[in-house]
This record gives structure tokens, C-alpha cells and sequence, in this order.
């Protein structure tokens, strides 16, 4: 396969310069063209396999050839085409200067790849309790911390018992919170005293 798969054509240009060939021999002008562009630029100057390129017969060719040739540079036993040829050096620049970015590119590639290698698992970092509490946590249910947890408060003050009804219970509350307005009162607390009075549903006996 042909490193060029395009064929750069100048339609206007074709159009004028063939204007004295008939359509036979624009075909056979065009496929020998097309010949020399994916051959490099030059052909043998042989009949036999001009018009096998052609797609002629040896006898038909050499009657259509002579204008055709005229087309072209014919020396050392080959035939060129001044056009094609400086068409063929400019495919083949842009071609160069794409291989060379895309080498550099590649390079650049690697490069960066090399300076930041991929992570690693074994490179990951382990966990830590990020907190005092978890770290309390974690030692809390490890063997060497089993009797490091904390203390469970009951809630009962020394000398409590199970109040019998629900109004005990009712007198104990407000006793408790009337206990707490007496200091917030002893100590200058204005607000004192209303503490009760947002509880509407306990009333004391």
C-alpha cells in the first residue's frame, strides 16, 4: 500500500491543459498519473507497460501515446512529471514533520510518565484514627485496652430509691429543679424561679 493515499489534483488547472486530448486518452493520462504517484514520481519509458498501466492495448497505445507523452520529462530510460514531482515533495515534508511530532510527543510522553510513575497498592497509606475519640475507640475494644473503658454512670445519687407513683416521681423533679433555682437565686440569677413553670404538665401534690 501506498504511504501517500491522496493525490493532490488541480481540477482547473487539468481541465486547460488537457483540453486537446479526447477521453481516451484523459483516462490514460490519469491512471498513469496515478501510477507515477504511488511508484515515487517515475515510470519505465516502455510501451509494453505504459499501456498495460493505461489498461490498452500495446497497438492502441502507441496510436494515442504521442500527444499523451508530450506531458511528460522523458530521460534515462524512465518518464516524470515536473508537477507531480513537486507535489510528491511536499506530501512527503508534511509527512516527515508528522512523524517528527509524533516522536516528540511520544518522547515528551514517556518523559512524563518516567518523572510520575502509576501508584502503587503497597504505596498507599495506612489508616490512623484521625480523632481522639476514635483513637479511645479503637483502644477501648483492643486486648491491651480492655479495661480502659469508660466508666457507666447509673444516673442514682446515693441514697435514691424507685419513687411508687408517677406523682413521686413529679414531686422529685420539681423538688430537683426548685433545689437548682435556690442556688441560680443565692447567686444573682435573675431568671431564677421560672424553671417549673415550663413544665405545665407536673404539678405537685
Amino acid at each position: 500500500m501506498s504511504e501517500r493515499p491522496f493525490m493532490q489534483l488541480y481540477v482547473s488547472d487539468f481541465v486547460g491543459d488537457t483540453l486537446q486530448l479526447s477521453t481516451e486518452q484523459i483516462g490514460a493520462y490519469m491512471l498513469i498519473l496515478m501510477a507515477m504517484w504511488n511508484a515515487g514520481g517515475r515510470l519505465p519509458d516502455d510501451d509494453a507497460k505504459l499501456a498495460r498501466v493505461a489498461r490498452l492495448s500495446l497497438k492502441r497505445w502507441r496510436a494515442i501515446s504521442g500527444d499523451l507523452l508530450t506531458f511528460f520529462e522523458r530521460e534515462a530510460g524512465e518518464i516524470g512529471h515536473k508537477r507531480l514531482t513537486k507535489e510528491l515533495h511536499k506530501a512527503q515534508v508534511k509527512s516527515e514533520a508528522r512523524a517528527a511530532a509524533g516522536a516528540r510527543g511520544g518522547a515528551a510522553t514517556a518523559l512524563k510518565t518516567k518523572a510520575h510513575p502509576p501508584a502503587s497498592a503497597g504505596a498507599l497509606p495506612r489508616h490512623f484514627p484521625d480523632s481522639r475519640n476514635q483513637s479511645e475507640k479503637a483502644s477501648a475494644f483492643s486486648p491491651a485496652g480492655k479495661y480502659k473503658t469508660a466508666p457507666v454512670f447509673s444516673g442514682k445519687k446515693p441514697g435514691w430509691q424507685r419513687p411508687k407513683t408517677h406523682t413521686d416521681a413529679a414531686n422529685a423533679i420539681i423538688e430537683e429543679i426548685r433545689s437548682h433555682d435556690r442556688s441560680r437565686t443565692a447567686a444573682g440569677d435573675e431568671g431564677a424561679g421560672r424553671d417549673v413553670l415550663m413544665l405545665p404538665a407536673i404539678r405537685p401534690d
